[in-house]
């Protein structure tokens, strides 16, 4: 019945970004391979944002507005799913 919604998916922030204008794909390539490094190194996990920020590829209110729309998109998702009790 809500078949679309299954499909529709939650973009990720590099996503974003890239669709906004704000860095290239090759940008969160590197930004994503820094990432993978960063964790097997210190084992812990560091945010993309907070990569492309470091390398001054974006701003702080870059990643707010970046980060406001994937919460945006959740909370649509989630409130649809809720009120007809669908589980994803």
């Amino acid at each position: 019945m809500f078949g679309f919604l299954k499909r529709k998916k939650v973009k990720r922030f590099g996503e974003i970004a890239v669709g906004k204008g704000l860095a290239s794909e090759k940008d969160i390539a590197e930004a994503l391979k820094i990432q993978k490094e960063y964790a097997e190194k210190h084992a812990t996990h560091k945010e993309i944002g907070a990569i492309l920020t470091e390398k001054g590829l974006l701003t702080p209110d870059d990643v707010r507005t970046i980060l406001e729309e994937q919460k945006d998109q959740k909370s649509t998702m989630a409130w649809f799913f809720a009120l007809f009790n669908l589980s994803r």
